[in-house]
């Protein structure tokens, strides 16, 4: 390995470690879920660091394909003393989802690191963005939500298999498995079930499904669970 390409990868690998080390932000959950009729839902972001930050809210509309506002983040730019917490608020605008069906944002949380000092010389400030799920639930569907993916369904069409969402939830599958055994699926598949959109369906591949199939998914909090299709 010639001198340029060994001082390349050392500043590649200075650019992960430093960022890793300043990553500062820590969410008190990986998913929020925004039910019909509260007035807001909150987080906490806890700074880990050993100086205050600053910090950025804001949320993305990734389900309704316009330039509408549906949730707002209070406050969207906030600072936090070391080892301390902020809470945010999301509130809902009067703007209209849908009743049918689950609503997908992407809640995203983005440092703002302090100012190096003088004396530190050169110094790679790294601000580490954090995005998560938020789900907006209608309260139709609140009651019914408890275990709702063991109604997705497994459907062969000829040498193609499917795995289908009958239901208004969205869904974070996380693996397959028929009899036990593991089943090897692609990244675009993987990424595409890891937000399975309500009332959908996507191809897993040519795969012959027989037995007890059962499905990892991720619930409300976070947690993996296990799921018998019905």
């Amino acid at each position: 390995m010639n001198k340029i390409a060994r001082g390349g990868l050392v500043f590649l690998l200075s650019l992960v470690v430093s960022g890793q080390a300043m990553a500062a932000f820590v969410l008190n959950g990986t998913r929020f879920i925004y039910e019909e009729g509260k007035k807001n839902v909150s987080f906490e972001v806890t700074n880990q660091a050993d100086e205050t930050f600053g910090g950025q809210v804001w949320i993305n509309n990734t389900t309704q394909n316009n330039g509408m506002v549906y949730m707002v983040p209070a406050p969207s730019f906030f600072k936090v003393r070391p080892k301390e917490k902020q809470i945010i608020r999301i509130m809902r605008t009067a703007s209209v989802l849908p009743s049918d069906r689950e609503s997908l944002f992407w809640l995203n949380v983005q440092e703002i690191p302090p100012k190096p000092k003088v004396s530190e010389g050169n110094v790679l400030a790294v601000a580490v963005n954090t995005k998560v799920k938020l789900i907006y639930r209608p309260k139709a569907l609140v009651t019914g939500r408890h275990d709702a993916e063991k109604k997705m369904q497994i459907i062969h069409r000829g040498t193609e298999t499917y795995l289908v969402n009958p239901t208004p939830y969205y869904f974070a599958v996380t693996g397959i498995t028929v009899n036990g055994q593991p089943v090897k699926l692609s990244d675009t598949v993987m990424d595409k079930i890891s937000q399975f959109a309500p009332k959908s369906e996507v191809a897993l591949g040519h795969l012959s499904l027989n037995g007890t199939i059962m499905v990892q998914a991720v619930n409300d909090w976070g947690g993996m669970q296990k799921y018998t299709l019905e």
